[in-house]
């Protein structure tokens, strides 16, 4: 991280007064969080503690107050508002937390739901029409095992048309549904399942299962496939037009690459990107395009190898990787690669014992600055200017809206 000098004229009375003001800030947020510390687990002795609201205002206070005042000044304030809310999911019985999610309005949310187990599940759709203040589930669409990024596997164009795919426990067969009334009414459109979905308009969209990749061009009831050559598992699919689109994932196990296919025929035909990263990957964790040209990704490593970040400015047909290594490599978990312009860019990781951390970058990637975060952030979408992501634990929600 690279943090420019404050020059001979800092004023470091004003510095302390700024100070003071964000530690009381931090301590009132902090009060207001203490609901989710005891809900994650991470301070639960409170749970058992008979502490007023002045005492644990105090506590706060004093637990804040040990950080020094030699600080950088723009230290927990970049320049964006982050906005946090905390939903509930009314009768739900599977999901605990959210994982992929899609918003399709400021108030409409659709997210798979996290049973809190990880791979092992279960997992179930999940919908939101007021900005994730509650949640309710699909209980059909149940999946055991799958991923909190699917399946269950889902995609919306708007508030009223989605389509849903999962494996049917009950009946024990794979099944897609579709709605034009935005959930309210679901209709059996095929029996195809689908590990990742995106549909572009009503007739065309594209899905990935295992290594192959599959179009439909009448809303999903048939659909071709194309085995994806070198890739070990096809972990993201990105469309930016019903035409140009890629495909990631690593080459397996004994394999050394990662893998970017781009086609720019509605998946007709693939061109081959082929990088060796400096560890084996076992994964593409995160596949992002902003434009025709500018993309980036993240790689996972075997055996705590870390994470990785690459750039590319010619349509996936070479990638980068970033040269700044504080937030890279070995004991770096990150997870959600996000840019809302070409300067302008997001990554979310874990790092040392599960400390969440938000980079960021207002020129490209050229020096990238660091922000602690509260809360694990799964996945974002960019969306009007902003950034709009699910956090765990719990029914969280997290707004970055540029300043």
């Amino acid at each position: 991280m690279r943090i420019a000098s404050r020059g001979n004229n800092y004023d470091y009375n004003a510095h302390h007064r700024h100070a003071r003001s964000q530690l009381c800030k931090l301590a009132l947020d902090w009060l207001d969080e203490q609901d989710g510390l005891v809900e994650a687990g991470a301070y639960a002795e409170f749970a058992d503690m008979a502490m007023t609201r002045r005492s644990l205002a105090a506590f706060g206070l004093a637990l804040l107050s040990t950080v020094g005042y030699g600080q950088d000044q723009e230290t927990g304030k970049g320049p964006f508002v982050l906005t946090r809310s905390k939903g509930k999911c009314l009768g739900c019985k599977t999901a605990a937390q959210l994982g992929k999610v899609q918003f399709v309005s400021r108030n409409d949310v659709w997210a798979v739901g996290d049973s809190g187990a990880r791979a092992a599940g279960p997992f179930v759709v999940v919908h939101s029409t007021d900005a994730g203040r509650t949640w309710r589930e699909m209980p059909q669409t149940q999946q055991y095992p799958g991923d909190p990024d699917g399946p269950p596997a889902f995609s919306f164009l708007d508030a009223m048309r989605g389509w849903i795919a999962w494996w049917n426990a009950t009946e024990d067969e794979p099944k897609m549904i579709g709605t034009r009334d935005g959930g309210q009414h679901w209709q059996s459109v095929s029996q195809q399942f689908l590990q990742r979905i995106q549909m572009v308009d009503d007739s065309r969209g594209y899905g990935t299962l295992a290594q192959e990749f599959f179009r439909t061009n009448d809303g999903g009831r048939s659909w071709v496939e194309t085995k994806i050559p070198d890739i070990g598992f096809i972990d993201h699919l990105f469309f930016l037009t019903p035409e140009l689109g890629w495909v990631s994932g690593a080459a397996g196990v004994n394999g050394k690459d990662f893998f970017v296919f781009r086609t720019v025929n509605g998946g007709h035909d693939w061109e081959e990107s082929r990088t060796t990263p400096p560890g084996q990957p076992a994964a593409v964790r995160d596949l992002f395009f902003l434009d025709q040209l500018h993309g980036w990704l993240i790689t996972w490593g075997y055996n705590d190898d870390g994470t990785y970040l690459y750039s590319t400015v010619d349509g996936g047909k070479h990638w980068m990787p970033d040269p700044d290594l504080s937030f890279q490599g070995k004991g770096k978990q990150a997870s959600v690669v996000r840019f809302t312009s070409r300067e302008r860019g997001f990554v979310f990781l874990l790092e040392g014992t599960g400390q969440s951390r938000l980079m960021y970058t207002m020129d490209g990637g050229t020096h990238w600055f660091k922000q602690a975060l509260r809360r694990f952030v799964y996945d974002c979408q960019v969306f009007e200017g902003d950034l709009l992501c699910s956090s765990a634990p719990g029914f969280r929600l997290l707004t970055i809206h540029p300043k």
